[in-house]
């Protein structure tokens, strides 16, 4: 008897634990094995982009070995910032980023803006500055480059990370969170460890691109 009950013990703290270790293991999946090389669809896309990239880099003396593309048609819980090698000609690197919770945006659709306090994140090509937030000193403002985005600095837009993106990345969708993103880059703390040592490296700044493409 007391052997079928230390059984049932056993049985029922294993039904407990085992969703615990299967969710555990695929945040740290998610978290931990970020994609560095995405389905060939989004190859495509950067490809076609990439020498007209290029061309716009090196008008403006900008970065002419990396640049950083984000594709705001993917889900947010998957990567969408890619870090592209002109000289390789491939992406060599991903990382998960939110949008802005403005202009009646939802986690799973982004509506875009260049308005001064919209909190919506803007399309075209920026300038990173090797600049700091004032009170996020880890991250890089952003000038806008194009009429869509030509008051990104103004606004105080950075790329910058948040604990937010590393605690819901497991979920098709990262639900919106003004604390973290009021239309900057946000990035995982993962992604924004590889920007930083990219972005302070390089001794020309980079470009990044965002576009919306499903």
């Amino acid at each position: 008897m007391r052997l079928r009950k230390k059984k049932g013990w056993i049985i029922a703290l294993l039904i407990f634990i085992a969703p615990v270790i299967l969710f555990g293991a695929y945040w740290a999946w998610k978290y931990y094995v970020l994609p560095e090389w995405p389905d060939h669809k989004e190859y495509r896309i950067i490809e076609q982009r990439a020498e007209k990239a290029l061309d716009f880099a090196k008008q403006h003396n900008m970065n002419e070995h990396y640049a950083l593309f984000v594709n705001y048609g993917i889900p947010s819980g998957k990567p969408r910032l890619f870090v592209w090698d002109f000289h390789k000609k491939k992406i060599i690197t991903s990382s998960y980023v939110m949008h802005g919770s403005g202009g009646g945006s939802t986690a799973e659709r982004p509506i875009f803006s260049n308005e001064p306090g919209s909190e919506c994140s803007s399309l075209g090509r920026f300038l990173v500055t090797k600049e700091h937030g004032q009170s996020l000193k880890r991250s890089f403002r952003l000038k806008g480059l194009d009429s869509d985005n030509k008051t990104a600095y103004s606004r105080g837009l950075m790329i910058h990370s948040a604990g937010w993106v590393n605690d819901h990345c497991w979920k098709k969708y990262i639900p919106l969170r003004r604390s973290s993103c009021q239309g900057c880059v946000t990035v995982s703390s993962k992604g924004m460890k590889y920007l930083w040592q990219l972005v302070n490296k390089e001794k020309t700044p980079l470009m990044l691109w965002s576009y919306y493409i499903e």
